[in-house]
């Protein structure tokens, strides 16, 4: 992968979502809060809202740089109820 965002988080997360996706893999956003705890970030433990807001970020940046990794983003992580987030807001 070449291109990539001009944001080291919004990189990451993009490059997670784009392996995990190319081998049919979802994780819950908790599991992406782990990893992205691992490696230095500070999630809160009883909220995802700063991580949603980190991972819709990330889905904007990528959107005109690499639609592949994109669409990736966008069907990879999943919320605690096992639905994509995004599906909460289209009912």
């Amino acid at each position: 992968m070449r291109n990539t965002v001009n944001d080291e988080r919004a990189d990451f997360i993009g490059k997670l979502a784009i392996a995990l996706y190319s081998q049919g893999i979802t994780i819950t956003l908790d599991s992406l809060k782990q990893i992205l705890n691992d490696e230095g970030g500070s999630y809160s433990e009883v909220s995802n809202q700063g991580l949603g807001q980190t991972v819709a970020s990330a889905y904007r940046q990528w959107e005109n740089i690499d639609p592949v990794v994109h669409h990736a983003i966008s069907y990879t992580f999943r919320g605690r109820d096992g639905r994509f987030p995004w599906e909460k807001y289209q009912e």
